[in-house]
Formats: C-alpha cells, structure tokens, sequence
C-alpha cells in the first residue's frame, strides 16, 4: 500500500477500519445514525481504493498483479461488509421511526 502524503488526515472511517482489523471485532457507532454516516464514508473509501487499484492493475504485471489482485479481493471483501453493515444500520434506524 502507497505511503500516504505528509498533509494526511485520516478519517472516522479510517480510523475504525484500522481498530477493527487489530481487535478482530466490529467498532461499535454511538448511534445509528452516526453509523450509517461511518459506513457511508468507508464504502467511499472502499470504492475510491478499488478505482485506483483497477488503475494501477491495468499496467501491472508479474507478481504485482498478483499482489494487486490479492489486495483486490480482500477490498472487495471489506466493501461487502461495509455494505452489509450500512444496510443493517438503514433498517434498524427504519424501525426506530
């Protein structure tokens, strides 16, 4: 994965991705709708990350394509669940009202 630049901020999303892949568990949000704000960001995130890997897959070859289709599969991984979760959230905040 490319160094991120100096001026970089990481996000709420970012945050809880990275928290979540050391404890193993999902970050639990203050309330849905913080929830759904935080995976709304991190399917953004997700997607911006794949575009940019499909970019650089399209010049790569040898092991980097494999390493970049590997990493590719694991985005996708994480964008499912993302995706899983945000449409969890809608429903519960759905039942709520």
């Amino acid at each position: 994965m490319p160094e991120p630049p100096d001026d970089y901020e990481p996000t709420e999303a970012g945050i809880d991705m990275v928290v979540e892949e050391v404890t193993g568990k999902p970050v639990k949000p203050v309330n849905l709708d913080a929830g759904i704000v935080s995976m709304r960001q991190r399917v953004a995130q997700l997607e911006t990350e794949k575009t940019k890997l499909l970019n650089q897959l399209d010049t790569a070859a040898g092991d980097t394509a494999t390493s970049l289709i590997q990493h590719l599969a694991s985005l996708n991984k994480d964008l499912a669940i993302a995706r899983e979760r945000l449409a969890h959230y809608k429903s519960q905040l759905g039942k709520q009202n």
